[in-house]
């Protein structure tokens, strides 16, 4: 019996998600979300303006909305933060950090609230759908650097829309207005990243499955289709192409990394060999990462097959998450960014699968597993020192540029933001994206009254 079907047999998951406590899901989530900010370093919120988070309003102040809208980074569109970057540059540059901060923190809230109201509207209990719309800003690893950065709000978008097509609500005719928000979800997180090409594959599966009718699965294939086109194109006539390094040692290495990366939900816990009592060597089977990786093909693939609307919902969310973190990562080396995804789906689905279980439990079960929970993840919980140390503090970067060019207008300065970046001053990106600053540029700051 599917999750959807004993809805109407459990008082705590009758009816759908109620606007109110859809919001308090939001709100509880840009709390959290600045929150770890905060508590990795106090003056996070109004020093830290995060890499691309920095660099794209920069563009916009050089080179105009539409133009950086366009523009190539690391060879592909970056659309949802380009359109961001646009708002923030109207700003004074002196808050373009606590802007920033601001916004993504209302940008997971605003993720959090319809990931909780489409799982709770599939027929999860309260706790299980509140917990799966916190993820983004609760799970460990999302601290190391993916937290409330604009930059990485491309994970957000991969989650929500993955939630979307692995749970959708089955309707004997189209539901125009859910399908065409879902539309619009799906060719902006295309347009964003272009890995979310593996929605096609999602979306035929849950057609063939008659879970979402053909007229509202071409619709969405469609979008998927031109927002890839898109890409191509863009990635086409990128000045810097994207390198892809694809080789057999990459994909070997994302393998292994894989097991180490689930084991970040206990933090401080690795495989790896060591002395036991300094004397005893112990090495960990060499072919635990392509167990673990198999398994989860295997079980993903194994649930889709048997059927039932949660069974593929969860299998499909294991799968999901093995192909947007194996793609990034084999073609371009492994980094934590690209294991964020996968750990917020294969939580998610991990949730799913529990939520009968939680529902059956008394209250006070499910408190204590909770408090646990909480209390193994506390040590991770302030964002890493790398996230939040300002390097250098935004307001000190902002006078020194100004104080520059107050010397010297005709010259042209670099900007960095933090950390430290982009590294090699920008020798990695072409204009105009990129740290290179005119001081006539600056001097409009001043103009303005912002200097």
């Amino acid at each position: 019996m599917t999750t959807a079907e004993t809805a109407h047999r459990s008082p705590l998951a009758v009816g759908g998600p109620t606007p109110l406590v859809a919001i308090a899901v939001g709100l509880a989530a840009s709390v959290i979300s600045l929150l770890r900010l905060w508590l990795g370093n106090h003056d996070a919120l109004t020093q830290v303006i995060w890499a691309e988070d920095g660099v794209f309003p920069l563009c916009v102040e050089k080179a105009g909305f539409l133009t950086c809208l366009t523009d190539p980074f690391a060879g592909y569109l970056l659309v949802l933060p380009r359109l961001i970057a646009g708002g923030v540059a109207l700003l004074p540059v002196e808050q373009w950090a606590l802007a920033t901060n601001l916004i993504a923190a209302a940008l997971a809230g605003l993720v959090a609230a319809f990931a909780f109201a489409i799982v709770r509207r599939f027929g999860l209990g309260w706790v299980s759908s509140v917990l799966i719309g916190l993820l983004p800003v609760i799970v460990p690893v999302v601290g190391l650097e993916a937290i409330n950065a604009i930059g990485s709000s491309y994970m957000l978008l991969l989650f929500l829309a993955t939630l979307a097509l692995a749970f959708p609500i089955r309707h004997e005719h189209p539901h125009w207005p859910s399908a065409i928000a879902i539309a619009f979800l799906l060719l902006l997180t295309t347009l964003t990243i272009p890995t979310a090409g593996v929605f096609l594959a999602l979306i035929v599966v849950q057609a063939v499955r008659r879970a979402v009718p053909w007229r509202v699965a071409i619709v969405w294939l469609a979008v998927i289709g031109l927002g890839l086109l898109a890409q191509w194109f863009t990635a086409a006539n990128a000045a810097k192409p994207r390198a892809i390094n694809a080789t057999r040692e990459s994909f070997q290495a994302w393998v292994n990394a894989v097991p180490d990366t689930i084991l970040t939900f206990w933090p401080g816990m690795r495989l790896g060999p060591y002395d036991f009592f300094g004397v005893f060597p112990i090495t960990p089977l060499t072919i635990t990462g392509a167990v673990v990786t198999l398994a989860l093909v295997g079980g993903g693939i194994a649930l889709v097959v048997l059927g039932g609307d949660e069974r593929v919902g969860i299998g499909l969310l294991l799968l999901t998450g093995i192909v947007v973190g194996a793609v990034p990562a084999i073609i371009g080396g492994n980094n934590n960014r690209y294991f964020v995804v996968p750990l917020l789906l294969w939580a998610a689905a991990a949730l799913v699968a529990l939520d009968s279980l939680i529902r059956r439990s008394r209250w006070w079960m499910v408190t204590i597993a909770g408090v646990l929970v909480l209390l193994v993840w506390w040590p991770s919980i302030p964002a890493s020192w790398f996230r939040t140390m300002p390097a250098p503090p935004w307001s000190d970067e902002v006078a020194r540029v100004i104080n520059s060019c107050k010397t010297d207008p005709a010259k042209q300065e670099r900007i960095i933001f933090s950390p430290y970046w982009p590294p090699d001053w920008g020798d990695a990106l072409s204009e105009p994206t990129h740290p290179n600053l005119p001081c006539l540029v600056v001097w409009s700051w001043i103009d303005d009254g912002q200097g």
